[in-house]
């Protein structure tokens, strides 16, 4: 098998595990944390093999996440709604993660796209808490994420990777608006 060959089947893999994920964990399933680490895997690899440093990085960050998701559940799935004081300061710091980020890829790595890396990296650490602590506002982050995702995978032709971003902001949009739809 191809190297190419085998990059697009774990990227369809991780993709599917992904997108299992997003689906269970708004369907309220525990078992969407065994697929977030299976996609995160899958992710870790890829990112790696296109020189996206952060992004690989992050995948790390997701499997522990998963793990502290399932640990974080009680007997209820519980949804919570934080003051807008909160994520102002989630922000804040965010974006202060994302410019120390950048400088740091840019003077010591060869990452590629270092702002736009940094920016999906920073934000979606802060977003990832916000969901494992289960505060419904956390897919008004995801929105702005994945939008932002789709150029940063598109860019690194990793076309099914921006196609599950493309997915998750519909997910995301539908998840925070129509939330009763589900």
């Amino acid at each position: 098998m191809s190297t190419k060959t085998r990059l697009l089947l774990v990227e369809i893999t991780s993709v599917l595990s992904s997108l299992a994920y997003t689906w269970l964990y708004i369907e309220m399933n525990p078992l969407c944390f065994l697929f977030a680490i299976l996609g995160a895997l899958g992710f870790l690899y890829l990112c790696w093999k296109k020189c996206l440093i952060a992004e690989s990085a992050l995948q790390v960050f997701y499997v522990f996440m998963a793990v502290y998701g399932y640990l974080n559940l009680n007997t209820e799935w519980r949804v919570e709604h934080w003051p807008w004081a909160n994520h102002l300061l989630v922000i804040a710091l965010s974006t202060f993660a994302m410019f120390g980020l950048n400088a740091f890829l840019k003077l010591r790595t060869q990452a590629k796209l270092p702002l736009i890396d940094s920016f999906t990296t920073a934000f979606s650490l802060s977003a990832t808490f916000i969901m494992v602590e289960f505060v419904h506002e956390n897919w008004l982050y995801w929105i702005v994420i994945d939008l932002v995702s789709i150029a940063l995978y598109f860019k690194r032709k990793m076309y099914f990777g921006a196609f599950l971003f493309f997915l998750y902001a519909v997910l995301a949009i539908k998840a925070y608006f129509f939330p009763e739809l589900w």
